[in-house]
């Protein structure tokens, strides 16, 4: 009898595996359709098209275009600096930005200034903020390699400041009075590309993301709640040396947005490890596979239990 039973309930956690599996794809095939690609805004090799012309993006400074490997922001010069705008406006409601950078040189010691992404009402307008222009209107976030003050926090660390067109930055103590979160982060002279993905949602948040190696985990570097930015708002990657210098790198870009009906269902989790869409499907397969185990421990025990009893049973008699 306990061996029907047995047999029953394999075949049973057999189906609720595959019913488990089919609902986590379909999930994902869901997600999938909901994310619209933001052409517009992608970066990748070899950057240029056929008549040797940037398509979608601007450049300029000292940026160079390697067509085999990079943007070059900056190279490891003193006074230096480089720009990348998009020629595009990014949706006013939501973005995920995805990119891939480098940052390092020869210095050990002293070295900087470091890298910025922004997305702003103003693009290709170079200045003192890391390559962008000051008084901006809009979202900066910073890759910060040198400290101009003391902290009690270690550099290299990323921030990220809202400017509203008439306030500065406080160069002087590296964004102390404008910095509305921050993480620590050794992004600098990494032996392979760092990723980092930036996600904003209209009057919710926005959230930085930084995965420094690629066999290392997502890190949920800080969030900003309660952010409108301005509509219109351009996508640039800008890059500032001092007297002293390093490579800043742009790699790969690419942004997505979410279908205005999905939009409506969207939830977030701030304290994720990993970039929201990708946990949604990921969260809900490991909860179906953990449920599935437990009902198949429960079942192999009771078989156990089962045969020991048989053949306790055989002995007496």
């Amino acid at each position: 009898m306990f061996g029907s039973l047995a047999k029953v309930a394999s075949r049973a956690i057999a189906l609720m595996l595959l019913a488990g599996a089919s609902s986590v794809s379909a999930k994902a095939d869901s997600i999938e359709a909901d994310v619209h690609r933001l052409r517009a805004f992608t970066l990748e090799l070899p950057y240029i098209d056929e008549g040797f012309q940037m398509r979608n993006y601007d450049y300029g400074g000292d940026a160079i275009v390697n067509t085999m490997e990079r943007i070059r922001l900056t190279p490891d010069l003193p006074s230096r600096m480089g720009y990348v705008w998009s020629t595009a406006t990014l949706p006013d409601d939501y973005w995920k930005v995805d990119f891939e950078f480098k940052i390092g040189g020869k210095g050990g010691y002293l070295y900087g200034d470091g890298m910025g992404f922004f997305v702003t009402k103003e693009r290709g307008m170079p200045g003192p903020v890391f390559g962008n222009k000051d008084y901006f209107n809009g979202l900066g976030i910073f890759f910060d390699t040198y400290p101009n003050g003391k902290h009690d926090f270690s550099v290299p660390f990323v921030m990220g400041m809202l400017g509203d067109g008439k306030t500065p930055y406080d160069g002087a103590h590296d964004g102390d009075a404008n910095r509305l979160g921050m993480c620590e982060a050794y992004f600098r002279n990494l032996k392979q590309n760092s990723k980092a993905s930036i996600t904003y949602l209209k009057g919710s948040f926005v959230n930085v993301q930084l995965k420094l190696q690629p066999k290392d985990n997502w890190i949920n570097c800080f969030t900003i709640t309660n952010v409108t930015l301005p509509e219109n708002s351009y996508l640039g990657f800008t890059a500032l040396t001092g007297d002293i210098s390093d490579n800043h790198d742009i790699i790969d870009v690419r942004a997505e947005t979410l279908r205005p009906e999905a939009l409506k269902n969207y939830n977030y989790m701030p304290n994720i490890p990993m970039p929201p869409m990708a946990k949604a499907a990921t969260g809900s397969y490991f909860g179906t596979l953990f449920k599935l185990l437990m009902v198949a421990g429960v079942c192999g025990g009771l078989f156990v239990a089962y045969k020991k009893y048989s053949a306790e049973s055989a002995r007496r008699f």
